[in-house]
């Protein structure tokens, strides 16, 4: 499983690759953590590629029978370090996950919270309200911000090696209610994912 991951990781990356080709390794990540009842310390990885940094969980799932609810939870946080002559354009952020639910009797949101250098970002979020099916091996929760509307290009190209943190609270919270439904979310084998993508431009001269 780990090693479709990485494949599956490693495909992600070249699906960027058409903003941050030009800017390959000039985001530094450095003292990257994960902490929650969804990633008990030894049950998550974090993966560096260039300007990515992905988070993979063990133990970000469950399974709920009639009736029952759980809550899953995880707080990542890493310092990002962006090299001189270059300034962020665009924030990716990826949450990818898979589950059963039935159609009804049962509930559930998914989503992630996120700060970037201080600068709060718009939340990933999606519901399966009582009512909804959902039954897919792989879902994912996308969203590419302009920077710019935050910090502009001014902002980095001071001269000094900005540094920030990049924070981010995951989360997903799941009911089945008396009477019948059922719900599994990111079982089977399936690791939930989360990426951040620094898209990087260069400072004019």
């Amino acid at each position: 499983m780990l090693r479709s991951m990485l494949a599956a990781a490693a495909t992600t990356i070249l699906g960027f690759s058409t903003f941050t080709a030009e800017a390959q390794q000039t985001t530094r990540w450095l003292s990257a953590s994960a902490n929650g009842n969804g990633c008990p310390t030894g049950t998550s990885q974090v993966f560096v590629a260039g300007d990515e940094i992905a988070w993979v969980f063990d133990s970000f799932f469950f399974d709920l029978q009639n009736p029952e609810s759980a809550s899953r939870f995880c707080r990542l946080s890493a310092v990002a370090r962006i090299a001189n002559g270059w300034y962020v354009g665009r924030l990716e952020q990826v949450l990818s996950y898979a589950g059963v639910k039935s159609t009804f009797g049962s509930r559930l949101s998914v989503g992630a919270a996120s700060r970037f250098f201080g600068f709060t970002l718009p939340a990933l979020q999606r519901n399966y309200p009582n009512g909804t099916a959902f039954n897919s091996t792989f879902a994912e929760l996308r969203n590419a911000q302009n920077f710019n509307v935050f910090a502009p290009p001014s902002y980095w190209c001071r001269g000094s090696r900005p540094e920030g943190l990049f924070q981010s609270t995951l989360s997903a919270n799941g009911q089945v209610f008396p009477g019948g439904g059922s719900l599994s979310f990111a079982g089977q084998g399936f690791n939930v994912k989360f990426e951040a993508v620094a898209g990087l431009l260069a400072c004019n001269p």
